[in-house]
């Protein structure tokens, strides 16, 4: 039933749910032409891992819903869910398509990137309650990575370049003034002094390294400050790439979780407070290598800096090695060399710089689209047979828990073996509850009948029967009457007592029916009422309750001379006698007096067997009294009304006394209530085709 019930609840709860497809798209990230891009790539351009952050940004899924916004071509999507498609069908109207806010929200949210093994691709993913709008988001998002790839490079490469133009400026001032001094000192160029050529080709040499050293050093300034003020990553030379890339994946990761757990979370919640201790703990270590790469740029810029002051130093001495001039002559040449140099220092610069503006102005996109994304023609979720295989599931472990955890739990006997695992001795029968015997409700006219020939007869004998070919109550304490006739062997006295735990269990029921059951397979039964403080035998049996048991233990009696008819009394069945208490009176002292097992010895020579009817056993001590003298008791107990702990004590008293417990009857026992209505299934199909029908069913 539990499993029945899953699996229609995991069909039930897919009616309401927007199925959900996932769009896929493929693109390689190039490698940088180095000899094109003199001025380095970006880390967040250049790097697979840095892409795949930048796949996932906030910036990029900004732009992207902008552009799905402005579309003035786009039309609404309709709900897809099952509960939907049936308004639709049934025209019912309502709301039935999905706002555009929502679906940029959801796709934003399930934006997914990876890398394939080691290759140069990154894979991407986008979810979506549409399969055209996830397609088109994810070649939304690759477009966007390419144009954000272009501007972000250009951007540094026009930057460099307008430094770079700025320092030429400067240094093409610098020459035209020297220039004007020059022609000002003599109003026209003077020869050269004569100077020894081995020194002057030296000079030439260092003077051309020098140039090359202030053009490098300049680079490098212009690299530094570029990178300050666009606020742009540090070039993967100056870092550690893998390990920053690591860092950046894992943060994009981290701020993805973060964003799904804040909507559902408590903001104070500890998972998203140790989620946002672990982002601040990677960005202060980004932070820290980007301060490296910085120092390691300024190391650089220091180092060229460093190379130009020696050359500078040795173009200085190896100058002051000539000879001599005039002061003017000697000012007219330094001044020469200064022109020259500025010009070749200036003819270097605008070289570079050109080279940054023809980049910055033919910047093609690393990322290159492999695979566009195709609108998918499956939803991925909500999984159909999953959802109906997870109902089965839950269901039957719902249904298995509750059924252990009402056994586990259960403080009451209700089903038959739970007496045997308890106590550890056999039952010996199950008495159903009269109201379950098939022919109960089928011939209710046949037993009102027989109910107004034998008012007498008490109702503890007319629920089961006797008289009736086919009656379950009837056949059960039939079971239980061969169950005892076989638990001692011929020969030995069969003395048992009968009792129970508390009152109100059916003990008195159960000895009387036993007793019947056992006079009907032709032995000599006799029950005797041991329950004095409140007798009930006499009136199940319909016998007097005259002479009794009572008047044997005070001596009233000679059991030697007096006949056993004399305090025995028949029975309307045969071979069934029962001893009465006999009245009403003071019971202190009277069981402990040894005429009660002279009783027994007496009647064991007229019986087979002898059942002692006793009151309850755990608060009056006269069952323990009474099973002393006996070859064994016969525990009852009452199916929902017997609690464990009661059943356990009354076993372990016995043991203790030393009484062998022959065994134990669960009496009333309701098979429709404990959920197993097939437990007389072959017996109800027996008596159906056995059964002869009654002719006052059929008029």
């Amino acid at each position: 039933m539990w499993a029945a019930a899953g699996v229609i609840a995991g069909v039930l709860l897919q009616f309401p749910i927007q199925p959900v497809y996932r769009a896929v798209v493929s693109i390689e990230v190039q490698l940088p032409n180095s000899a094109m891009d003199p001025v380095g790539t970006s880390a967040a351009t250049g790097n697979l891992e840095t892409q795949t952050k930048l796949l996932q940004g906030d910036e990029t899924l900004a732009r992207v819903e902008e552009r799905l916004i402005d579309d003035p071509y786009a039309t609404p999507v309709e709900k897809r869910d099952w509960l939907s498609r049936l308004r639709r069908t049934l025209q019912l109207g309502g709301k039935q398509a999905i706002p555009l806010s929502s679906l940029i929200d959801q796709s934003a949210k399930s934006v997914r990137a990876w890398r394939p093994g080691s290759t140069q691709m990154i894979g991407a993913s986008c979810d979506s309650w549409s399969p055209a709008f996830a397609a088109k988001y994810c070649n939304l998002l690759t477009g966007e990575l390419q144009r954000e790839d272009v501007e972000s490079r250009g951007a540094m490469a026009t930057q460099t370049s307008a430094l770079l133009m700025q320092q030429a400026a400067t240094i093409q001032a610098k020459s035209t003034d020297a220039q004007r001094r020059l022609q000002s000192l003599h109003g026209q160029d003077h020869p050269a002094s004569p100077r020894n050529g081995a020194d002057r080709d030296r000079l030439r040499q260092l003077e051309a390294e020098l140039i090359k050293a202030q053009a490098d050093r300049m680079t490098r300034q212009a690299q530094i400050k570029a990178a300050q003020e666009a606020g742009s990553e540090i070039t993967p030379d100056t870092v550690d790439s893998k390990a920053y890339a690591l860092s950046e994946a894992r943060l994009a990761e981290l701020e993805r979780r973060l964003k799904v757990m804040s909507s559902q979370a408590n903001a104070h919640d500890k998972k998203l407070g140790r989620l946002r201790a672990e982002i601040t703990h990677i960005e202060t270590g980004l932070s820290e290598k980007r301060a490296a790469g910085l120092q390691r740029l300024q190391a650089q810029y220091d180092a060229a800096k460093h190379r130009e002051d020696l050359l500078w130093l040795s173009y200085q001495a190896l100058e002051a090695k000539q000879p001599p001039d005039t002061l003017q002559d000697s000012q007219a040449d330094q001044l020469r060399r200064e022109v020259a140099n500025d010009r070749q220092l200036y003819q270097a610069l605008l070289e570079r710089a050109r080279e940054a503006g023809f980049n910055s102005a033919t910047q093609t996109s690393l990322v290159r689209v492999v695979e566009q994304a195709k609108s998918p023609q499956s939803a991925i979720y909500p999984h159909r047979l999953g959802l109906v295989a997870v109902g089965l599931t839950v269901g039957s472990l719902a249904g298995l828990g509750l059924a252990f955890f009402k056994d586990s739990n259960r403080s009451v006997l209700r089903l038959p073996g739970e007496s045997e695992i308890l106590l550890g001795v056999e039952e010996l029968g199950v008495i159903p509850s009269p109201a379950k015997d098939p022919l109960f409700p089928a011939r209710r006219h046949a037993l009102a009948l027989a109910r107004s020939q034998a008012r007498s007869q008490s109702q503890a004998l007319r629920t089961a029967r006797w008289d009736e070919e086919f009656s379950l109550v009837a056949e059960a304490y039939r079971n239980a009457m061969l169950s005892i006739t076989l638990a001692k062997p011929e020969g030995e006295g069969k003395v048992y007592i009968v009792s129970s735990p508390g009152a109100g269990e059916g003990k008195s029921t159960v000895t009387t029916n036993l007793g019947v059951a056992l006079s009907k397979s032709n032995l000599r039964v006799i029950l005797v009422d041991g329950d004095l403080r409140r007798p009930s035998l006499h009136d199940i049996l319909s016998v007097p309750n005259g002479l009794g048991l009572r008047n044997i233990l005070r001596g009233e009696v000679n059991l030697g001379d007096s006949s056993v008819s004399l305090y025995c009394k028949s029975t309307i069945f045969p071979n069934l006698a029962v001893i009465p208490a006999g009245g009403r009176g003071q019971v202190r002292d009277l069981l402990h007096t040894i005429r009660f097992r002279a009783l027994l010895e007496r009647l064991l020579h007229d019986f087979d067997i002898i059942l002692v009817d006793t009151p309850p056993m755990l608060h009056i001590p006269d069952a323990r009294i009474l099973a002393q003298k006996t070859n064994g008791a016969i525990l009852v107990f009452r199916s929902g009304v017997t609690s464990r702990e009661d059943a356990v004590s009354a076993g372990k008293v016995l043991q203790q006394d030393r009484v062998p417990i022959l065994g134990t009857i669960l009496n009333d026992f309701n098979p429709a209530n404990e959920g197993r209505h097939g437990y007389y299934k072959s017996y109800y199909a027996y008596q159906q085709q056995t059964a002869p029908k009654d002719p006052a069913t059929n008029s």
